[in-house]
């Protein structure tokens, strides 16, 4: 198995679907986002943070967080005739005046990449580009956390316990974080500095039907 690789640590979300009789190869469903034109896009998060909010979040109870480095993209790109999709996802969307929180669901704020692979294999590595890399600096910039990035990356490599801990006091503060009142909508970020959510105006198309998962055979 060669899990999917790319320039940037992601990380998605996958619930087990039943047990093999290789107890290291175990069957999973992992979330995606339908999208306009049809097909199914991996949500693949840029913070482990975000993705670990997302488990808390209304439904998606069953899911855990992995490292998108060990999950084996074939049977989604076979899926979709040789396309890889993902929606890259950093923080959240807040609607305008609305609590972050909204019956008792994050709405994940993101791009779509697409990708002609055809086949899937131990060489490929996803290249996400100098332009990604700027989208998102963009975004901590305008949300006033310019060294977010360097957060991530100790984030990374962060222990359950400091993870449960740093999950704990921004699920804590998203229960009454509420976006500023105004006409526009809203990118959500957490400030770990300060223990709270950040709101800035955003002009990302937002385009959010119910996630959905994506049956995938196996996952070491």
């Amino acid at each position: 198995m060669s899990g999917l690789q790319a320039s940037m640590r992601l990380y998605g979300l996958v619930k087990n679907t039943g047990s093999t009789d290789d107890p290291k190869r175990q069957a999973v469903e992992i979330l995606c986002m339908a999208q306009r034109t049809g097909g199914l896009a991996i949500r693949a998060f840029v913070s482990r943070l975000d993705a670990e909010l997302m488990t808390r979040s209304a439904g998606l109870g069953d899911y855990r967080v992995v490292a998108l480095r060990t999950f084996d993209p074939t049977a989604v790109i076979d899926a979709h005739r040789g396309w890889l999709m993902l929606h890259i996802c950093c923080g959240f969307v807040a609607l305008a005046g609305h609590s972050l929180l909204e019956n008792g669901a994050l709405i994940p704020m993101g791009w779509h990449v697409y990708s002609e692979i055809g086949r899937w294999t131990s060489g490929h590595h996803l290249d996400l580009g100098v332009h990604m890399g700027d989208l998102l600096q963009s975004t901590y910039e305008r949300n006033h956390l310019r060294n977010y990035n360097a957060w991530l990356n100790e984030l990374d490599d962060a222990t359950p316990a400091d993870l449960k801990w740093q999950a704990d006091e921004a699920w804590r503060a998203v229960q009454t974080a509420t976006s500023p009142e105004s006409l526009e909508h809203c990118h959500a970020l957490f400030d770990p500095v300060d223990n709270r959510w950040r709101f800035a105006a955003t002009d990302i198309d937002i385009y959010q039907p119910s996630p959905a998962p994506l049956k995938q055979g196996a996952l070491n």
